[in-house]
């Protein structure tokens, strides 16, 4: 499972956050730069920090980026392998 999850770029990881509805925010609190999703009531739900990055990102950070998301990594690597 480790080696599934090499390989994933900013961009694969900013359109998985996306796909997922998560939304970019530049300016966050305390964070920065963070993509947000939100409960249906409007109030902030998961943080997801990701730096941005030209080459690939090492399977530590993409598992603080799955951990920080709350999607399970499962759903990272079937989106990521579709």
């Amino acid at each position: 499972m480790e080696k599934n999850l090499n390989n994933w770029t900013y961009e694969d990881v900013i359109n998985f956050l996306k796909d997922n509805g998560f939304a970019y925010f530049d300016e966050v609190p305390g964070v920065g730069k963070a993509w947000m999703n939100f409960h249906k009531n409007g109030e902030p739900d998961r943080i997801v920090e990701v730096k941005q990055t030209d080459t690939f990102y090492t399977p530590r950070a993409i598992k603080k980026m799955v951990r920080q998301s709350g999607i399970d990594e499962e759903e990272w690597l079937k989106w990521h392998n579709s």
